[in-house]
């Protein structure tokens, strides 16, 4: 039997080994048997071989017996090595094992759709566990996914995930701002951006109107006891007004205002992040200027283009909320449709981003892209990335 030489270490050559390595690395067992039974002929009479030597039989075997049909990168071919199973992950907050979801959110931050973050995420577990690296500074990780994806997928895309990276580094509050007309998907988005950035707080903007329904009898704030499309009903001299259904919803969007405007002053106070959704979000009632150096306002508008989707929209949510049923919301799609107009006009001239939900590509990846280019503005984020990471504080 011949011995591997590798530096002070001698190590028996096994057919077995060799088959294992190669089967690790998506070959079949018929290839992998056909490579080690031809590598082992071509050792002949050699009692001992150095490691360059037998790396370089094996890659003759592999192209004499598999050709260029060979289904991956058979790596180092030092298959005499343990292979790690799994990665840990050294951060300032401990050590945790590489987990692919986790990294895959990490990527998709760049606007790359889950598909195509969940298959980086592997390339790049499977490409460190190839390389032997059973550990991983946090800092190092993020330097080479980057690289990874500048080589992929470009150096915007790498600067979109470092810009995150920082992001995560300083005490930067980011409030992102949901708004749209009823049903459009609002609730829906806050949420998984909310798992996506890592960010705790989601407020809906219902939420701060029922409260302030429960501290504010409907004889003094008539406007906040109706939904918002109804809310015209509540208007003294209704008939009067020229457009009794968007001046019930501005003296109702004004009224609550006040509950979204302190909560996002709690959360600047606190150091934290928040994502709010609702139909109220005009951001012409909100103070979005103070302590512009301590937070990034991200204002969103999402639409609807047909009153068709609506429709479909609706009856969806009517079955997996029964409590919301569908005809509650048809009766009234003309006032809904047209809060929708006035909303997406007032927003456009503060130059709000707007998001067609029906539009193609995943509205969740549009979404953080949009949001990532507005964090890249900010001053904090506009000059050069620090030289030593400090750790983020939580709320």
């Amino acid at each position: 039997m011949a011995t591997i030489i590798d530096g002070k270490k001698h190590i028996p050559f096994m057919r077995g080994m060799l088959i294992h390595y190669l089967i690790q690395r998506g070959y079949t067992r018929g290839e992998a048997v056909d490579v080690a039974n031809s590598t082992r002929q071509n050792l002949g009479q050699n009692r001992v071989i150095r490691k360059k030597d037998i790396v370089r039989l094996v890659r003759s075997a592999i192209a004499a017996r598999v050709g260029e049909h060979r289904p991956r990168d058979p790596g180092d071919l030092v298959f005499w090595e343990p292979v790690p199973t799994s990665v840990v992950v050294e951060s300032l907050d401990g050590v945790r094992p590489l987990a692919r979801d986790a990294l895959a959110r990490s990527v998709q931050v760049t606007g790359l759709e889950p598909e195509a973050a969940y298959e980086i995420a592997c390339a790049i577990e499977r490409h460190l566990i190839d390389q032997r690296r059973s550990r991983i500074r946090q800092a190092e990780l993020a330097e080479f996914v980057a690289a990874f994806l500048q080589e992929q997928y470009g150096k915007a895309c790498a600067d979109r995930y470092q810009l995150w990276h920082r992001w995560r580094q300083l005490d930067l509050s980011l409030v992102v701002l949901i708004g749209g007309a009823t049903g459009v998907g609002k609730t829906t988005l806050a949420i998984r951006l909310a798992n996506l950035l890592g960010i705790p707080r989601v407020v809906a903007t219902d939420d701060v109107r029922e409260i302030m329904r429960l501290t504010l009898p409907s004889k003094l704030m008539p406007a906040i006891h109706r939904s918002s499309y109804l809310a015209g009903e509540s208007l003294q001299d209704a008939a009067d007004h020229k457009d009794p259904v968007i001046d019930g919803f501005w003296e109702q969007a004004r009224i609550v205002a006040v509950g979204i405007q302190a909560i996002i002053s709690r959360c600047i106070e606190e150091n934290s992040s928040v994502i709010v959704d609702g139909v109220h979000l005009l951001p012409e009632l909100l103070d979005l200027e103070t302590d512009r150096e301590r937070v990034c306002f991200v204002p969103l508008t999402l639409t609807l283009p047909e009153r068709r989707v609506f429709e479909k929209r609706f009856a969806a949510r009517a079955k997996s909320a029964p409590q919301r049923p569908q005809r509650r919301y048809l009766s009234h799609l003309d006032n809904i449709v047209h809060i929708q107009e006035f909303v997406v006009t007032r927003n456009q001239r503060r130059g709000v981003s707007l998001l067609d939900t029906t539009s193609d590509g995943d509205l969740t990846s549009r979404a953080v892209v949009l949001i990532g280019d507005r964090l890249a503005q900010h001053p904090a984020l506009a000059t050069a990335p620090p030289k030593a990471p400090k750790q983020r504080r939580r709320a």
